[in-house]
């Protein structure tokens, strides 16, 4: 008597809610089934059958499997065949649930499981799925998308401002020590190597300083004539920088960088 009501209850939450017509699980083969591969079928006793008041619920992560739920009209039973997947970013509204009885394997004991029937706002997408796949409440996907604009606004502003402060240390430049500085006679240089980098040389009014801003590199296979010389104190060393022009490009190079001479194409 206790199957016989329990077959009842589950009957009563499932037709009026458009299940479709109950029948008994079996393994007939349609016309239908010839044709296209059989979802995989898996049926439990049933223990019980509720209704739900509804609720929104979403999948934090994974692609949990969704089933279509048969229920047989003169046992408890019901047959759970896999018909889709899940996925996050979407909010599931549940109406019902039942449990059933898991049988036992080889590597695991007979156990209760519950399912619970969930469909989308527009009913496009229902089915039963395993209640522990669920979260309780909507998904959140506005916040989501919030969190990773506000995470690409954050990198994006940072970026900027590293970028600034570089920029801003390149036009400063780097103030040294003046050891001293003098004209020489203008002399003839090239470079054989890697083109080296050139200054402005800003001089201090009151003090024995110079500031070197980086101007840019010198043009390859090109001659640029000296005409001063300046010697700094960098890193507890005295260096010398060369004073040289070549059209448009003019400003201190460092002096170990050049070679003496007008550049040859031997070279």
């Amino acid at each position: 008597m206790k199957k016989v009501a329990l077959v009842a209850a589950a009957a009563a939450m499932v037709l009026p809610l458009g299940l479709g017509v109950i029948a008994p699980a079996t393994n007939t083969t349609t016309a239908f089934a010839a044709t296209k591969k059989a979802a995989k079928k898996t049926t439990y006793a049933l223990q019980s059958a509720t209704k739900l008041k509804k609720a929104a619920y979403h999948v934090k992560a994974g692609r949990p499997a969704l089933y279509s739920g048969a229920f047989a009209a003169d046992r408890a039973k019901v047959t759970l065949s896999k018909k889709g997947t899940l996925k996050t970013g979407t909010t599931y509204y549940a109406t019902k649930k039942i449990v059933v009885k898991a049988k036992a394997t080889r590597t695991s004991k007979a156990k209760s499981v519950t399912y619970t029937y969930v469909k989308t706002g527009n009913a496009k997408v229902k089915g039963w799925v395993a209640a522990k796949h669920l979260t309780a409440g909507a998904a959140k996907k506005a916040a989501k998308r919030a969190v990773v604009q506000k995470s690409a606004t954050k990198k994006v502003t940072t970026t900027a401002t590293t970028e600034k402060i570089v920029k801003a240390a390149k036009a400063k430049g780097t103030t040294y020590n003046l050891v001293s500085a003098q004209t020489i006679k203008k002399s003839a240089y090239h470079f054989k190597a890697k083109a080296p980098a050139f200054y402005k040389g800003k001089f201090a009014a009151d003090k024995a300083k110079v500031t070197l801003i980086k101007k840019g590199t010198l043009p390859v296979q090109k001659t640029f004539y000296a005409t001063k010389k300046i010697t700094i104190k960098r890193h507890k060393k005295t260096v010398k920088y060369l004073y040289v022009t070549n059209q448009k490009t003019k400003g201190f190079v460092l002096a170990s960088k050049l070679t003496a001479g007008a550049f040859k194409a031997a070279d």
